[in-house]
């Protein structure tokens, strides 16, 4: 993929904007996926290159091949889920019961079922069962395990538990398409003054008909059944900026508009974090915000997104207590090196590359490479065979997280926000900078206590440094890290029940 310039990126970020605002209040517009440009990330601007071509042929040639792949995984999916929905029975299961919160999770991968808590809103959902309000999780589906297997385990949990099946009735899934089929017909007329805004234009019919925009249609009609047969006075659902998220908030005020959406700020926002920050009309924003930390409430409040009142503190469980004092016991021997990457391999890969070249570079120095737990190893070992006959100075590790924090000194990084609990363990931050490129650093207003590594050959500024000035760069990057992800305050949460 071409890299796309910061110049490019706004471009982008203004074109889809203003498709948006064409016809801000229609559920179809805002369900397409292509619209909603999330961030700055190579992952999600790899959809966007194409419209950068200058070859009006090849651009052609693009939609043309994205078009078909889209029609054909379209009918595949339809007859699969025909098949799970009917022969299967991986389908909705409906309670009668009346549940006054709602909390719209994920359920990522197969360890997350033997989860008591909740791996984003924690203990939440229970404290608001303890004050005599009932509470249900409803949870994405990112498995391959069906929704009646997983439910048949958490039958056990406190708060009552779903797991969203994959798939609708007949019915909704044409009625889906039916829906996408008018929209692209609707965006064909919208009017574009430039030939850039064309190719978004033509590039977003197509994604009318993609497995994203579906993604978001039937997320979202999932959760509809259950706002309109429960008796839900309140959604919590994790924040981001994806479109699933907003078409819940507005389907929900179509049955009750007195309904109170509230938006779970779980993760870093990024400097170029586009959709998140995007105000959209007020039926698709949601009532409150629940912030990870000051960093993120700080975000909101210089764009004004919502008033003050609005955006609460609720904290994170990412939080860690740092021993302060063995920090300037471990400054003493400083050669442990932790890869932290993505679990993308247009990340992955040449970030690994660029640590077997350090680790070849610097016999005296150890270091871990650290996948991501979604990370087919075997892509990368195709991609980076360098990896397979190691160094004897490199390692793939095999530990927990918390033991690779524990044994490193540095963090070689890119997009990870894992970089923010490396630097609660002690860790001094390296970011791998490639050229040409939008910055994706999580870190990316503070420079001073931080090292970009743009070259093999910058690793020699970390021996430039005196160990008393890494001392105190740790203290200045844990006080620093401490704005992302502030502990737990459910007293801020549940302010949102007692004003309802």
């Amino acid at each position: 993929m071409k890299n796309i310039t910061e110049a490019q990126y706004d471009q982008l970020c203004d074109a889809c904007d203003a498709l948006l605002q064409n016809n801000a209040n229609s559920f179809e517009r805002n369900a397409n996926a292509f619209l909603h440009v999330i961030r700055e990330h190579p992952i999600f601007l790899n959809v966007y290159s194409a419209v950068f071509n200058k070859n009006g042929v090849s651009f052609f040639i693009h939609l043309i091949k994205l078009l078909f792949l889209n029609i054909i995984i379209g009918s595949y999916k339809l007859f699969h889920s025909i098949y799970r929905y009917y022969f299967l029975g991986d389908k909705l299961i409906k309670d009668k019961r009346v549940f006054e919160d709602v909390f719209i999770s994920h359920f990522l991968n197969d360890s997350f079922i033997n989860h008591k808590r909740d791996f984003y809103f924690f203990d939440l959902p229970q404290k608001i069962a303890n004050t005599n309000k009932s509470s249900l999780q409803l949870y994405i589906n990112f498995t391959r395990q069906s929704s009646s297997k997983i439910e048949a385990i958490w039958k056990k949990r406190v708060t009552v538990s779903r797991a969203l099946p994959r798939y609708l009735p007949l019915i909704q899934e044409i009625k889906i398409r039916g829906l996408m089929l008018h929209e692209a017909i609707k965006l064909l007329q919208s009017k574009t003054t430039s030939s850039f805004e064309k190719r978004i234009k033509f590039q977003a019919v197509i994604a009318s008909f993609s497995s994203a925009t579906h993604i978001n249609y039937r997320i979202a009609f999932l959760v509809r059944h259950y706002i309109k047969h429960n008796g839900i006075k309140r959604i919590f659902t994790t924040y981001e900026g994806h479109p699933w998220e907003r078409l819940i908030f507005a389907m929900a005020r179509e049955i009750d508009p007195t309904i109170v959406c509230v938006g779970y700020q779980h993760a870093i926002v990024f400097r170029k974090q586009h959709a998140i920050r995007r105000k959209l009309t007020s039926n698709f924003e949601p009532n409150y915000i629940l912030c990870s930390g000051e960093h993120g409430k700080q975000q909101f409040e210089e764009i004004n997104y919502l008033p003050s009142k609005y955006l609460l503190c609720f904290g994170s469980n990412r939080t860690i207590d740092c021993k302060q004092e063995q920090l300037a016991v471990e400054a003493k021997e400083r050669k442990v090196f932790l890869m932290l990457s993505e679990g993308d391999l247009i990340e992955c890969i040449p970030l690994a590359r660029f640590v077997v070249q350090l680790a070849k570079e610097n016999p005296s120095a150890h270091f871990v490479i650290r996948f991501h737990p979604i990370t087919r190893v075997e892509d990368v070992l195709k991609a980076v065979p360098e990896l397979v006959l190691l160094p004897k100075n490199i390692e793939l590790s095999s530990l927990s997280f918390e033991e690779d924090l524990t044994r490193a000194h540095f963090a070689i990084y890119r997009g990870s926000t894992t970089i923010i609990k490396a630097i609660q363990y002690g860790l001094i931050p390296l970011y791998y900078e490639r050229p040409n490129e939008i910055s994706i650093d999580p870190l990316y207003d503070i420079q001073k206590e931080k090292v970009n590594l743009a070259s093999i050959e910058d690793i020699e500024l970390l021996k430039q440094i005196p160990q008393k000035d890494l001392i105190k760069r740790q203290h200045k990057l844990i006080e620093y890290a401490s704005r992302f992800f502030s502990p737990l305050n459910y007293d801020e949460a549940l302010k949102i029940n007692k004003t309802v």
